[in-house]
C-alpha cells in the first residue's frame, strides 16, 4: 500500500476560466496558472505521482514547457493513471477537500 498527499493553491484572477474537477464554473474570475490550473486534477495528479515516488507535478508536467501551455489538467491526470498501472497499483479511497470563500460550490448533477 501506497499513500499519496498533495494540495495546490492558485490565484483567483479575472481573464482566467475556473476549471475544477474538469467542469467549468461559471464564475467572473478564474485559476491562474500555465495549464488550465484545475486544482482539483492537480491534486489527484499530484497524489499519485508522490505515492509512486515519481517527484511531482513539476517535474512531469513543468510548467515552463510550452506542450502544457492552456492544457486540460484531465491529461496530467491520465498520464498520473498510466504511470499507477504500469506499476501494478490501484486507488481504493481518495478523498479531496476545496477550500474557497467563493464561489459557492454545490454539487453539480448530470
Amino acid at each position: 500500500m501506497r499513500i499519496g498527499h498533495s494540495k495546490d493553491i492558485h490565484k483567483l484572477v479575472k481573464g482566467y476560466p475556473l476549471v475544477l474537477g474538469g467542469q467549468t464554473i461559471d464564475y467572473p474570475l478564474g485559476l491562474q496558472g500555465h495549464s488550465d490550473a484545475d486544482v482539483v486534477y492537480h491534486v489527484v495528479c499530484e497524489s499519485i505521482i508522490g505515492a509512486l515516488n515519481l517527484g511531482d507535478i513539476g517535474t512531469l508536467f513543468p510548467d515552463d514547457d510550452p506542450q502544457y501551455k492552456n492544457v486540460s489538467s484531465k491529461m496530467f491526470v491520465e498520464k498520473a493513471f498510466e504511470l499507477m498501472d504500469q506499476r501494478g497499483y490501484e486507488i481504493s479511497n481518495m478523498d479531496i477537500t476545496i477550500f474557497a470563500e467563493k464561489p459557492h460550490l454545490k454539487m453539480l448533477k448530470k
